[in-house]
């Protein structure tokens, strides 16, 4: 019962890109730095030296920005799907 559930986790609440093909790296982004500025905010390193805690902090979300980046650009260069796209209202009717 346990891999059903997850499996329809995985399909259903993980699916963004059938909303639209850039929803997986924009919301990948997204907590990343969220989680980033909670630390910040709480002192989740207080610690740790501060060239160590920038690294603790910066790293991840600045990895998960370049590659969301990239695959961003990635989507417009090779398949024309852009940001910009999705914010482009479709005429009803």
């Amino acid at each position: 019962m346990a891999g059903t559930c997850s499996s329809a986790a995985l399909l259903h609440v993980f699916r963004t890109a059938d909303i639209h093909q850039t929803m997986p790296p924009l919301l990948a982004m997204t907590p990343v730095w969220q989680m980033t500025l909670i630390d910040l905010f709480t002192g989740a390193y207080a610690g740790v030296p501060g060239p160590v805690r920038a690294v603790f902090m910066l790293g991840a979300p600045l990895s998960v920005t370049a590659v969301g980046l990239w695959e961003l650009r990635r989507l417009r260069a090779h398949y024309g799907v852009s940001v910009r796209g999705m914010l482009v209202r479709q005429g009803v009717g």
